[in-house]
């Protein structure tokens, strides 16, 4: 569905289900579809605000959606987390050989995610609108982080993110700027996206042409 689409389809279902549609729709974006999530918060702010007001507004924001769908979000985001921490070793011992990469390299970047700051990467990039969502959860699970220290500090993190989208919501009152800001957000998540995975693939790459050389070396000695 075109993103024109995703926003006229969340719009509607607020309009007509208020809260109950923006934590269903933090759920939807966390589990099964990739709809850019700060799309929902900025809609609900439009849409569910009547303040008139910034201190009125405030209250709303952080009450009638921020908390809401920062618990909708965290809970479903175990989801993409689960995957990752049962699944992510049997996935890289079986396939990681093609890729080049070891779990033994995966335990040494655990090690590092473990050195007692990986909860500030998780509130901190839960809480800038552009990243992924799943990339952050995926990465927790691979990287084996304490389940209920995920959860709070994504929490954390999900709440700034969400009450902020909402009072720009708010404040932008006008469906034509929100469809533009969406599409924005989208472009700039999508992008986000690509520069993680050539990011990984240049790595992949460069360490298959030092394996070749090496190998063509240790012909020729």
């Amino acid at each position: 569905m075109a993103l024109e689409g995703v926003v006229q389809l969340i719009l509607s279902l607020i309009q007509q289900h208020g809260v109950i549609a923006v934590m269903l729709g933090m759920v939807i974006e966390e589990v099964f579809v990739p709809v850019p999530s700060p799309i929902i918060p900025m809609a609900a702010g439009f849409l569910l605000l009547d303040a008139t007001t910034l201190p009125a507004a405030v209250v709303q924001a952080f009450f009638l959606i921020a908390l809401p769908a920062s618990i909708a979000s965290v809970l479903s985001s175990y989801f993409v987390y689960g995957i990752a921490y049962y699944g992510g070793e049997p996935i890289v011992r079986k396939y990681g050989k093609y890729l080049d990469i070891s779990w033994e390299e995966i335990q040494h970047l655990e090690d590092h995610f473990d050195s007692g700051r990986e909860k500030y990467y998780v509130a901190i990039f839960r809480a800038i609108p552009i990243v992924p969502l799943s990339l952050i959860s995926g990465s927790a699970g691979l990287f084996k982080m304490d389940w209920k220290q995920y959860g709070i500090w994504s929490f954390i993190g999900m709440v700034p993110r969400n009450f902020v989208l909402a009072l720009i919501g708010w404040w932008i009152g006008s469906e034509d700027y929100l469809r533009q800001i969406a599409g924005l957000i989208d472009n700039l998540s999508t992008l986000v996206l690509v520069v993680a995975v050539l990011a990984v693939g240049s790595v992949i790459a460069y360490r298959k042409a030092r394996d070749i050389y090496m190998m063509l070396i240790y012909r020729t000695a």
